[in-house]
Parts: structure tokens; sequence; C-alpha cells
């Protein structure tokens, strides 16, 4: 299983309301680039470090937040035969 979380960058220039509510996760970025975007080019660039190939993967969890210091976190789980991780 692998979950990933885009950490987008966001206008320094937003009210202070808005500001807390973007870095609390309450209101969550809806623009480009799309979350599949992230998920391709991360998968894609892994192959070979972390596995094989992205074939392996059978689940992944990916969501895009706000914060001032922009990233990807990944997080790699091995699922056992039953399904379970």
């Amino acid at each position: 299983m692998l979950v990933l979380n885009s950490i987008d960058k966001f206008n320094q220039a937003y009210r202070k309301k808005e500001r807390e509510l973007r870095l609390s996760g309450i209101h969550r970025p809806i623009v480009k680039p799309d979350t599949d975007n992230y998920i391709k080019s991360t998968l894609d660039g892994l192959n070979g470090l972390l596995w094989e190939d992205d074939n392996q993967i059978v689940k992944i969890v990916a969501e895009k937040y706000y914060s001032d210091r922009p990233r990807v976190e990944i997080e790699v789980e091995e699922v056992n035969e039953d399904g379970n991780t």
C-alpha cells in the first residue's frame, strides 16, 4: 500500500482566516496539478528504488494539502497475501 501526501505551497497574500483554514486542512487544494499527476510521477520516479516496478502497488491513498513547506510525503506498507497491511 502506498500513502502519498502532496503538500502544496499557497499564496502568502491570503487573509489570516483563509491562511488558517488552509494550514489546518479545512480548505484543500482543488487546483492543478491534479492528484493523479503527483501519483504517476512519484511512482515512476521510485521504480527500482523502493520497488522493482510500480505494477506491484495494489492500493494507493493520495491527498493534497497546503503548507508553508511544500513537499511530497510517501509511506509504503507491505500488503500480505490476505490483503492486510
